[in-house]
């Protein structure tokens, strides 16, 4: 599928209902996503070939391949931690270098874009650090092929 095509999608799905995660068969159609339920949709929706993981931590661990923040892209998967930066708790997909689509993950809240951002942290007693608003790490999707692994978006 080409990229374009997915991003298209996945704006298409802008204002629908955000849902807070509860449970794998729940937050995956219309009537309300979770963050993982939204990517999981739409996967689906472009018809992934392969096992597609439900749970953000799932996706980080045994999806697709990890790429580095300055090669991200159109299409690619974004992780964030709410839990001290260990643990991947919420994904996006990257509509441009600069922007990602989520689901916030609340109840009464929708479908949204937000902006790749980097603050500025200043931890008590130590020079200040850059971290991103918070994203632990970036997966490029991809399929299994063999030994290999193919990319899913063209």
């Amino acid at each position: 599928m080409k990229k374009e095509t997915f991003v298209s999608m996945v704006l298409s799905y802008l204002d629908f209902p955000a849902i807070k995660y509860n449970g794998q068969f729940n937050g995956c159609n219309v009537g309300g996503f979770d963050c993982s339920g939204f990517v999981n949709f739409l996967l689906k929706q472009a018809k992934y070939p392969d096992l597609i993981p439900r749970h953000a931590s799932k996706l980080f661990d045994v999806f697709g391949i990890l790429i580095h923040e300055q090669f991200r892209g159109v299409g690619d998967l974004i992780f964030f931690s709410n839990r001290g930066g260990t643990y991947p708790d919420h994904v996006g997909i990257m509509i441009s270098r600069d922007e990602y689509v989520h689901s916030p993950g609340k109840n009464g809240k929708i479908i949204c874009v937000r902006k790749f951002e980097q603050k500025i942290i200043k931890p008590r007693n130590k020079a200040p650090q850059i971290y991103f608003s918070n994203p632990i790490g970036l997966k490029r999707i991809t399929i299994n092929n063999g030994r290999y692994q193919q990319m899913f978006l063209e």
